[in-house]
């Protein structure tokens, strides 16, 4: 497949050219510009399944859903910006049929040594700017670390970050009565 042209692309632009790029290649847009995702590492998808799976048992017992890492969110406001996070949480009423979501409100974000700078600046800002989010979780990849960012209410402005870093620290999201301790996020992993 040819190199995506270096251009500004709306939304419908975007999901244009990822369907036609198939299952091997995979993007998110950023205020209009393409982002290249890289393949994740063994890591990565520990860090995320270790997150997402007790999370998932939790939310369906709690009437919501959470998705892993196929769900794609963009901001209701139709600015264009589509991302996959690597875990979303969404409450509330949706078409089994949907793809996207506008109305998250929990997203977890694992960080990779290539994408943290971008995923802890340009995407946080565009999280932070969702009105139904009320948490955002950011994992590192390469130590110990979990970021954590929320909100009582879109009325609210976002809490200082909470800094994760002791293996019996624990992640706590009340937004939807969902914990889980650091050694259980990084279970199975070197750090």
């Amino acid at each position: 497949m040819a190199e995506p042209a270096q251009r500004r692309y709306t939304l419908q632009e975007f999901d244009e050219f990822e369907a036609a790029a198939g299952e091997d290649v995979h993007y998110e847009l950023f205020d209009g510009w393409l982002v290249a995702m890289s393949n994740p590492t063994v890591t990565h998808e520990q860090i995320a399944g270790n997150i997402g799976a007790p999370l998932k048992i939790a939310m369906n017992k709690r009437g919501c859903r959470s998705y892993q890492g196929g769900i794609a969110v963009r901001p209701p406001d139709g600015s264009s910006s589509k991302f996959r996070p690597d875990v979303v949480v969404h409450c509330g009423k949706s078409n089994p049929a949907d793809t996207v979501l506008t109305d998250p409100i929990v997203v977890v974000e694992v960080l990779s040594p290539g994408t943290i700078d971008h995923d802890r600046t340009g995407k946080l800002a565009v999280y932070k700017a969702f009105p139904s989010l009320r948490d955002i979780v950011l994992a590192y990849s390469d130590s110990m670390r979990v970021e954590h960012y929320r909100r009582a209410s879109a009325a609210e402005e976002w809490s200082q970050v909470e800094a994760l870093v002791n293996p019996d620290d624990k992640l706590v999201i009340s937004s939807v009565d969902f914990e889980i301790e650091l050694d259980e996020v990084y279970f199975d992993l070197p750090f």
